[in-house]
């Protein structure tokens, strides 16, 4: 060869040859200090498993294993099915998903080693959940079907547990939140709560449970089925500060709202707050539907309700708001201090004119523009006319997530 000194021949060359080559196995053999193996035998690995399996993509097989670190050629040491990192809320949801597709066990008494006598199930009424979501889906809105039926089993698990004593309950919508999400369920309760205690006569308090703004009791939990938390009464200030501020809710109920104005309460209150004002702004039903009762302030389901065709349903004027309207001050129900007790103030005062706001089930036509355009927008399951049985509804372009829908006789509304 060329290469060589003319004084060494072939055996030379191949001396040299060999102990080149007997260097370099020695370097494969080293073993690594992180994993204990060696280059030798990975390679040594990689050629049996081809030369045993014959693959016809040889050539990528060896690209891939030359990839990784370990290969699955020693099922000791390496798992089938690397690991992954967990997601703790997908680990939560799946949880929270399984209790609600298992039958609650009675607690045993660790005395008598017997099941203990457990309260019997809640009985409430609530709405029929899959029939709405078949209403919602007609116009492209809601969920994915296993969402709905996991909304569904919440609605029973909460309706029957026997401390809560729901009376009514349905889904009222789904809150986005930077870390985590709020489902939020509208209920009454068989026994409403304590009225607030009495403080200063001249501080505008907030609406007694059950009436006004506190109508409804609001659970809210973080995914269907899991844990669930009622949520605090709404005041006046609350109501008034919410207005002011625009703000992503964070997905924890105890966060502090850093904003200005400052917030008077947490996450959990301004939530609350922001649910009032939806609610009286979108929770609509068609007219007719119901009636102003003798109080002026209770509705009256109408018996001789007739619906209405589905094209008439996509005019704002044939349908209403169900809920009394949130006044400036905070309250559906306006709210006067009561006049001062000194002589000379009570000379000079003058008795505050009520605050005016829609009458209870005004119609959408009434309702004030958005930035120029209409209060509402219609939707159909279908533009064709051909198509018999149509769903129709209205989204509100001041709140556009608040949905409602009808076909034939029913109706439901949702907040997405």
């Amino acid at each position: 060869s060329e290469d060589l000194p003319a004084s060494r021949g072939p055996a030379d060359a191949l001396a040299m040859s060999t102990d080149k080559a007997k260097e370099a196995i020695a370097f494969l053999q080293k073993t690594s200090d992180a994993s204990g193996g060696t280059v030798y035998d990975h390679l040594a690995a990689v050629v049996g498993k081809i030369l045993e399996e014959k693959p016809s993509g040889a050539v990528d097989l060896l690209e891939t294993t030359l990839l990784v670190k370990k290969t699955q050629f020693d099922n000791a040491l390496t798992p089938s099915v690397l690991p992954t990192h967990q997601n703790p809320k997908d680990t939560a949801r799946a949880v929270a998903a399984t209790k609600l597709y298992t039958i609650p066990q009675a607690p045993i008494d660790p005395e008598t080693g017997e099941p203990e006598e457990v309260e019997p199930p809640n009985e409430f009424e609530t709405e029929n959940v899959l029939a709405d979501a078949a209403m919602f889906g007609a116009v492209g809105v809601g969920f994915t079907q296993t969402e709905w039926y996991n909304i569904m089993l919440t609605i029973k698990q909460l309706g029957e547990d026997p401390v809560k004593l729901v009376k009514t309950l349905r889904f009222f919508g789904k809150f986005f939140g930077i870390q985590n999400d709020y489902y939020v369920f509208e209920a009454t309760l068989q026994e409403e709560g304590e009225p607030p205690e009495e403080g200063d006569p001249n501080v505008m308090p907030p609406e007694e449970p059950g009436t006004g703004a506190n109508s409804y009791v609001y659970y809210v939990c973080h995914q269907p089925g899991g844990p669930v938390t009622k949520l605090p009464d709404v005041t006046p200030e609350q109501v008034v500060t919410a207005r002011q501020i625009k703000k992503f809710l964070s997905g924890d109920l105890k966060a502090e709202v850093s904003a200005f104005p400052p917030f008077p309460g947490v996450e959990a209150n301004f939530l609350r707050a922001q649910i009032a004002r939806i609610a009286a702004a979108t929770v609509v039903c068609p007219a007719g539907f119901f009636a102003v009762g003798e109080d002026e302030l209770t509705l009256e389901k109408e018996e001789e309700f007739v619906p209405l065709e589905s094209v008439e349903m996509m005019q704002p004027e044939n349908w209403c708001h169900r809920y009394p309207h949130v006044k400036p001050q905070g309250r559906c129900v306006f709210w006067a201090p009561p006049p001062p007790e000194d002589e000379e103030e009570l000379e000079n005062y003058e008795e505050p004119t009520p605050e005016e706001s829609p009458e209870l089930l005004s119609t959408l036509d009434n309702d004030a523009e958005v930035m120029g355009a209409a209060a509402w927008s219609a939707l159909q399951s279908s533009s064709m006319p051909a198509v018999q049985f149509q769903v129709v509804g209205m989204r509100s372009n001041l709140w556009p997530g608040a949905i409602a829908v009808m076909a034939g006789g029913g109706f439901s509304k949702v907040l997405i």
